[in-house]
């Protein structure tokens, strides 16, 4: 039949758009139908000459065919078609032109974009077809719509595929032309976010079809991807720092893929993993030390496996920023010397990220200062008012007697923590006095007084020899192994084997158990208190803040009995003080919206501003000095935000890759308030995102067709466009008659039906 009628007519009939020109009523119409063969049949009783059924049949049969096309022709068979006038209408081209379009699985090794090129622009193409019928207007797209004039012109370099946004500036350009359709050529990648449906949906309500072209595999059967990486954005002191790396695979389960992270041409860690299930996303813990005090980019790479699709997705770049800093402010008071406090001393002494500003009561109203900035510093004491206390980030208070902090000292305190966001270590024991006091509120511990406590556990080790006072070696619990805190070696077993080798602790004072929002690091290995063993080392956040109860007096032996090239104390405890003092609010905070930005992308700048008591400060004046890759220069004033008070925000482009300098500037009116400069960086890496889940998606495609009133097609069928587009409605289309009677077909097979006929009835020899 496709010989008679081609196949938009069979696919117009399959559609119902076929009906009869001639036609009388429909029942009329089958009569007839019926009729023909009823009539042939009863003249075909009585022949001149004998004849067999089968030959009867034969004969029923070619006559009855050739009167039926008769009457179909006399019927008059038409299918009903929309046509445009041609050179009249305008016809949109959108071709994707982002970086997922590089990927060559398409036949034969090609790219995506050398496909689409081929099937385009070649001299079998359908571009020329279509621009005898239209004006065509032709695009590339990715985050945006830019005018194509050649095929050259195709670079697949974007990092973003936004159809919607390409459909939305179409609409815009486009809006007053007589615009007959739409053809949108993509892999089906939407990684905007935007609602691109909605926009299909506008162009519907036009009546302007959209024909979807897809580009692809649908399925990527074999690719290790990096899908996201974690780290800490800065770091102090060369400390060292933990990467989280997922890692995505699809056909290569179990198999083993090296892990390599350099810094410029050095690599600095090399580690091999297992991947996991098919389809699925694994995660793996690194630790990196940097090299060398500024902000540092790492580029993290998966090795490239036999087979594997995509490769572009196997390298990842991160920033971390280990520039110098002014060093943590923390106070230290001590309420008698003790080893403890020479000791820790002497660890943070050692690193140049700490200030240790200690505060030692050596004897009835006599007391001594050490790694204070002025002669004023501490001169009266432990600070009696927000402005002094608020210049430390954290406070560590050791064993104090009662009448060392007031009342109103203690309030402070908690507001330091909780509102300032301090940190706060009390370390060894806390007096009786003390338990119902706000000091006690903050701790992760709760405290117990000495009279509530059982027998075997009153006294520790103020009794000498007692269960809280006997040597023992504290239990590092599951989220102590893992914690930065208490971190020893680089990995799982090493630091194991760091911790087992210290020689023991003596004396521990005894707590009640921690509190439901704290987590406990460290715990006696065998005292118990109310079936809990007790807590050596807890932690908890407290309001804006952070707190940490050491509940032993003898970390110090940790130094004093271990060789003295052994740094274990001064690590542990320079962790410790980093930690307490790291989580503080600054006065001014620089903040972007996002931990990495591509070419392209809008950086959003957001800086906090407070005063000396921590307030925001709505009466500053920042500027934003940025410095690209390059080298240039350039200021940016930043503007309030009425919405939040004391945060100023600015925003650009960023159009190169590379790491990104930044000093914020702030002035203000308030009273006391002093110049300050805070630097930051951030980095734009190449991007991810169009490799990532890059298979062909049909299902966007459809759907988008669908929205419109269009048709969706693969890369192999795209020559069908050029009937479909021109015989689709649409705004600017009209509907006409095509006659299927007179085609050349219809002769031809009546002329060979009637010579069947005749030839039959000679051979038979009938009249």
């Amino acid at each position: 039949m496709s010989f008679f009628v081609d196949p938009y007519a069979l696919e117009a009939i399959a559609d119902g758009q076929f009906s009869f020109a001639n036609s009388p009523h429909p029942l009329v119409t089958a009569i007839l139908i019926l009729l023909v063969p009823a009539i042939v049949w009863l003249l075909y009783r009585r022949t001149t000459r004998p004849v067999s059924p089968r030959w009867k049949a034969l004969l029923i049969t070619l006559r009855s065919a050739v009167l039926l096309l008769l009457l179909l022709m006399l019927l008059r068979p038409v299918i009903t078609t929309w046509e445009v006038n041609p050179q009249e209408t305008y016809l949109a081209v959108l071709i994707d032109d982002s970086q997922s379009m590089q990927i060559n699985d398409v036949g034969n090794g090609q790219s995506r974009a050398e496909a689409v090129q081929r099937a385009l622009f070649a001299d079998n193409g359908i571009l020329p077809p279509l621009a005898e019928r239209y004006q065509l207007r032709t695009f590339a797209f990715n985050n945006a719509l830019n005018r194509l004039d050649t095929a050259e012109e195709l670079q697949a370099s974007g990092n973003l595929s936004d159809p919607g946004q390409a459909l939305q500036q179409l609409r815009n350009q486009l809006g007053g032309l007589p615009l007959s359709g739409v053809v949108l050529i993509s892999d089906g990648a939407d990684n905007s976010g935007a609602d691109v449906l909605a926009q299909a949906r506008e162009f519907a309500a036009r009546q302007v079809p959209i024909f979807t072209v897809g580009v692809g595999q649908p399925e990527i059967q074999q690719d290790v991807a990096i899908t996201d990486v974690a780290a800490a954005s800065t770091i102090l002191d060369n400390s060292i720092f933990d990467v989280q790396v997922t890692l995505q695979q699809q056909g290569y389960e179990g198999r083993q893929v090296q892990l390599r992270v350099l810094d410029g041409e050095t690599e600095v860690l090399t580690r091999n993993v297992t991947l996991g299930a098919n389809g699925g996303s694994s995660r793996y813990e690194l630790e990196l030390e940097p090299e060398r005090r500024e902000p540092i980019l790492y580029e993290l790479e998966v090795e490239t496996l036999d087979g594997e699709l995509i490769a572009q997705n196997n390298r990842y770049q991160f920033l971390v920023d280990n520039s110098e800093r002014p060093p943590l402010n923390i106070l230290y008071v001590e309420g008698h010397p003790r080893n403890e406090f020479k000791f820790i001393r002497r660890a943070a002494e050692g690193d140049e990220s700490l200030r240790l500003a200690s505060y030692l009561q050596t004897g009835p109203g006599r007391f001594y200062r050490q790694g204070i900035n002025t002669p004023l510093e501490l001169n009266d004491g432990f600070p009696a008012t927000a402005e002094d206390l608020y210049q430390y980030q954290a406070v560590v208070i050791g064993d104090i007697d009662p009448d060392f902090l007031s009342a109103e000292q203690l309030t402070l305190l908690q507001d330091f923590v909780a509102e300032r966001g301090g940190g706060l270590l009390v370390s060894g024991m806390l007096d009786d006095a003390f338990v119902d006091t706000a000091l006690a509120d903050i701790l992760p511990v709760t405290p117990v007084r000495l009279s509530a406590l059982p027998g075997y556990l009153q006294g520790g080790v103020r009794r000498g020899s007692h269960a809280t006072g006997e040597m023992f070696t504290p239990r590092l619990t599951t989220p102590g192994e893992f914690s930065p805190l208490l971190r020893l070696g680089a990995d799982d077993s090493e630091n194991r084997n760091a911790w087992s080798a210290l020689p023991q602790l003596q004396g521990i004072y005894v707590t009640g158990r921690a509190k439901p929002g704290a987590t406990v690091l460290m715990e006696h290995p065998s005292v118990q208190f109310q079936d809990q063993a007790l807590p050596v080392m807890a932690t908890q956040r407290y309001g804006s803040g952070r707190s940490m109860a050491i509940t032993t007096a003898s970390t110090w032996r940790w130094q004093m009995l271990m060789p003295a090239e052994d740094e274990s104390h001064e690590r542990v405890w320079r962790q410790i003080l980093r930690w307490l003092a790291q989580g503080a609010m600054e006065r001014v905070t620089v903040n972007f919206d996002k931990p990495f930005y591509n070419v392209g992308d809008e950086v959003t700048v957001s800086v906090e501003v407070r005063d000396e008591r921590f307030e925001p400060d709505n009466n500053a004046s920042l500027w934003l000095q940025r410095t690209d890759p390059q080298g240039e220069v350039s200021d940016i004033a930043m503007e309030w935000d009425i919405d939040e008070d004391g945060v100023y925000r600015s925003r650009f482009l960023v159009e190169d890759e590379g790491v990104y300098n930044t000093l914020v500037d702030v002035s203000s009116t308030a009273a006391a308030r002093i110049d300050d400069e805070k630097p930051a960086a951030f980095v734009v890496t190449p991007s991810l995102r169009e490799y990532n889940n890059a298979a062909r998606d049909d299902g966007l495609l459809g759907r988008i067709a669908e929205s419109s009133g269009g048709r969706y097609y693969d890369l192999g069928e795209i020559n069908q466009l050029v009937g479909d587009i021109e015989r689709s409605p649409g705004a600017y289309s009209q509907q006409v008659e095509e006659d299927l009677w007179d085609r050349p077909g219809f002769l031809l097979l009546l002329i060979a039906l009637m010579c069947a006929d005749w030839m039959a009835r000679r051979y038979r020899g009938l009249s």
